[in-house]
């Protein structure tokens, strides 16, 4: 009989989340950065069936005019974004507010100020996105 590492609970407390350091990440394509800067970090806290990612940018806005790879779930943790599809409607969130950005949505992801996010998205999309 084989031990097994033991499988334990990871805690997601807000504060702690806000706090948390991240590592530093390549920047966005200069061509989908309209505006702001382009510097971000990010910091993967699980990788199982989903995985749950820290995200954290300075002020920007980014064109999202490729069709969204997968489905994210969305937590605001500081700051607040804007979403603007290509049909015009625009969409605000803030600290404590989540929203899910479904897979093939296009249009602007403005953060008008530093912003940071618990993102959680399936497993398989994520790798075949990442890779």
């Amino acid at each position: 009989m084989s031990a097994k590492a033991e499988v334990s609970i990871l805690g997601l407390n807000a504060d702690q989340l806000r706090e948390m350091e991240l590592e530093s990440i390549p920047p966005w394509p200069d061509e989908l950065v309209l505006s702001g800067t382009n510097k971000h970090w990010q910091k993967i806290l699980h990788l199982g069936e989903f995985v749950v990612v820290l995200y954290e940018s300075e002020a920007a806005v980014i064109d999202v005019s490729y069709p969204f790879p997968y489905d994210e779930y969305v937590l605001v943790l500081e700051g607040e974004v804007i979403l603007t599809s290509t049909s015009g409607e625009r969409q605000r969130y803030s600290v404590g507010e989540s929203f899910v950005v479904p897979k093939g949505w296009m249009g602007t992801w403005d953060m008008p100020v530093k912003y940071r996010e618990k993102i959680v998205v399936e497993r398989k999309a994520w790798d075949e996105s990442e890779g």
